[in-house]
């Protein structure tokens, strides 16, 4: 095993908030302002959907982060990517593309995933590869490592963790909140957030959130717009039976473009910004835009069987279609861009059917168990066509004196490149030929959680998965078992635990043809060991993890190519991934508190292609970490007046696994002013303030936004 190297300094940083409460306030009879008597404290790790049972963070052997919302306030967060660079264990949060959809990809524990950042909603399956606004966020939580035995397929969850959005839930009063976010480029962004009982009774209760977007760019280049319409329902039938019902409709219309590297060329810049690229010059069309209509039901029932054991029943259905016109910009070794667009009309399915039976006894005087029994029905039908205009330039402008045979293809810099119109680009489309791909995939699996506590201080937990996958487009199944083992021992009760686990996480790999032979394949396996400590002191001033993790995939597909058979795979490739983790929350004294996170990582191939054996997967940085701090004053003449300061950074990573370039590691730092009262906020954001320039991404990077001004102003009521 290689010995890893763990730097002494943590990047640090600090979160605090103070968010009045209506219900903590103290009015005086002659004063309409109010004096905050509590602050809450944030960043707790609560979570129901974890473990998929009630598990203190202590009592659990699995890592998990939780944002709440009024963190994302704070930070002025207006999209899911700001919000979840918050997030310790996350990095190279970046707009991918895929089967012509558009979605957030992101890195944790060495591992890319363009479908973990939020393609689970409530712990249920919504669309991959498919973004979302974070206006109905009532939390954002983090789960690392390869998480197969509860929530399935790596298909919606990556090896290396994943993201699980948690939406408001209605409140049983009224209130609401109307607010007005601008910035720099033109952009302007209005939210609104409505509660109300529906009976008097207050049994029936109703919520609204909804958003509308409209950014421009630093580029010269470059729009998007979004709609969010969010209504939730919450009704208690009766003293055992609660139903809830949540949905989700999100509209975005954006331009979307990449960069990346021609394959073959050798390069002698080491890095992208080598290239030396004007930053605001985006080679794309204000016309050409990809498009994309979401639609997400969820619905939960919680019916209290005995005092023991609860039934929870949950059902999902997204619906996303896409009309996606991705613009990739390809960098030669010449100095030159080759524009390629892809024309993708696609269209995703999924609908996901969850039964779960959780239960809560002691089987003897010392022996206390929790156990979750549940089965689950995904089915995943995706359907598109793909048009592909290569080297888009040749074929509108053949050159720009009309001779084929003296074209000039679009140098770097070129801040004059030929403009390409929406008439121009459908007179290609018209005549490109299209190939159709999709999928129909229909997995039932069974599952089972025990969590034994054999004193007030030992806990184990034993899981066991049983997947059956069967792609129906193929007429294929294949089966695979997902085990889960994890051991805590609270050192101090209640305050520091000791824990190790075994998790394990997989992927379904549907049959492939070569010459004429269809040939099938095992589920692709990813095997995680980690051991750490849990702690939560001075009465919950002071709480954080550290852990170690090494995790093997096993069972990779790699190309073997013959003579006779040049698209022959072999079902042997390997990946390692081992690093350390910390991050530590804590409220030194009232109204301050703080957040940070570190993470080093030694990710490799180990058995792969000749061109990548032994490297360092694309997209991987080594080293990331993120920290936030914030005062707000808890009492006085200034109550809710804060401040905050913090950011993010990482080391730098190579853009796709067969080249040596990689893009630069960066730091980036952010800091906001704000005044929080009863009846309104208001709030003043500078976004990386430091105006550092860089590029995130795998295979197809971007560049991210230079220094941004946000005002956002709120009204309560």
């Amino acid at each position: 095993m290689k010995k890893l190297f763990c730097p002494v300094v943590l990047l640090s940083g600090i979160l605090a908030f103070a968010q009045q409460q209506k219900d903590t306030a103290v009015h005086s009879k002659n004063i309409d302002e109010v004096i905050v008597s509590g602050i809450r404290k944030y960043a707790e790790k609560k979570s129901e959907y974890v473990a998929r049972m009630p598990l203190k963070n202590l009592e659990n052997p699995q890592v998990y982060t939780v944002l709440p919302r009024e963190l994302m306030q704070q930070q002025v967060a207006t999209d899911l990517q700001s919000s979840l660079n918050l997030l310790p264990g996350v990095n190279n949060v970046s707009v991918n593309v895929g089967s012509g959809g558009i979605g957030l990809g992101l890195t944790m524990r060495g591992f890319s995933s363009n479908a973990s950042a939020g393609a689970l909603r409530n712990g249920m399956a919504t669309n991959f590869v498919s973004l979302s606004d974070p206006v109905n966020l009532e939390s954002i939580e983090v789960i690392k490592g390869p998480s197969g035995t509860l929530f399935g397929s790596a298909l919606l969850v990556g090896y290396g963790g994943f993201v699980n959005r948690v939406t408001k839930k209605p409140l049983n009063h009224f209130r609401g909140e109307i607010g007005y976010t601008a910035g720099s480029w033109s952009s302007n962004r209005v939210t609104v957030d409505v509660n109300t009982p529906l009976n008097a009774d207050k049994t029936f209760l109703a919520r609204l959130n909804a958003a509308y977007n409209n950014d421009g760019t630093f580029q010269d280049y470059g729009k998007s717009q979004s709609v969010a319409i969010a209504p939730s329902f919450s009704f208690k039938v009766n003293d055992r039976l609660d139903i809830n019902l949540d949905f989700e409709y999100f509209d975005i219309s954006r331009t979307t473009m990449y960069m990346g590297l021609i394959p073959g060329n050798i390069f002698k810049e080491k890095s992208i910004n080598d290239f030396n690229l004007d930053k605001k010059i985006s080679y794309a069309s204000d016309e050409i835009r990809s498009k994309a209509r979401i639609f997400n039901t969820y619905a939960t029932a919680h019916y209290k069987i005995s005092d023991h054991w609860t039934s929870q029943t949950n059902f999902s259905s997204s619906k996303t279609e896409n009309d996606a016109n991705y613009l990739f910009l390809n960098l030669s070794d010449k100095g030159t861009i080759r524009r390629d667009y892809y024309h993708i009309p696609s269209t995703f399915n999924l609908t996901e059917i969850q039964q779960n039976f959780i239960g809560n006894f002691s089987i003897s005087e010392k022996v206390k168990n929790k156990i979750l029994i549940g089965v689950d029905y995904t089915t995943i039908k995706t359907t598109d066509k793909r048009g592909v205009l290569r080297d888009i330039d040749r074929q509108i402008f053949k050159d720009r004196g009309g001779n084929e045979a003296n074209f000039i293809p679009v140098a770097f810099n070129d801040a004059y490149a030929p403009y390409i119109s929406a008439a121009a680009y459908q007179h290609i489309l018209g005549k490109t030929n299209y190939g159709g791909y999709k999928r129909d995939y229909r997995d039932f699996s069974a599952y089972i959680s025990d969590v034994m506590s054999f004193s007030d201080r030992l806990f184990a937990m034993v899981s066991l998965r049983f997947d059956n996958f069967n792609s129906a487009s193929d007429d294929y199944r294949q089966n695979s078992w997902s085990p889960k083992f994890g051991l805590v021992y609270q050192v101090v009760k209640d305050k520091v635990s000791v824990f190790g686990n075994y998790m394990n996480g997989f992927k379904n790999i549907a049959p492939s043809s070569s010459l004429g032979e269809v040939k099938t394949y095992k589920p692709e396996q990813a095997n995680q060991w980690e051991g750490g400590v849990k702690y939560e002191l001075l009465k919950g001033k002071l709480s954080g993890t550290v852990s170690y993790y090494n995790i093997l995939v096993k069972d990779k597909l790699r190309n073997t190519p013959t003579p006779t058979d040049p698209t022959l795979t072999t079902q042997d490739g390997t990946q390692r991934s081992q690093g350390v983790e910390m991050d530590i929350i804590t409220s030194p004294f009232h109204g301050f508190n703080i957040i940070m996170g570190y993470g080093y990582n030694d990710s490799v191939y180990e058995k792969a292609p000749p061109q990548i054996q032994g490297k360092r997967p694309a997209g991987q940085a080594r080293h990331a970490g993120n920290f936030w701090l914030s005062y707000t004053v808890p009492s006085g003449q200034y109550t809710g007046f804060g401040l905050g300061l913090g950011g993010n950074a990482q080391s730098k990573f190579y853009l796709v696994d067969s080249s040596d370039v990689t893009s630069e590691g960066y730091a980036k730092f952010d800091a906001s002013v704000f005044y929080d009262r009863v009846a309104y906020r208001i709030a003043l954001k500078l976004n990386n303030f430091t105006n550092r320039q860089y590029y995130l991404g795998e295979s197809w990077v971007a560049v991210q936004n230079p220094r941004q001004l946000l005002l956002s102003l709120n009204y309560k009521f």
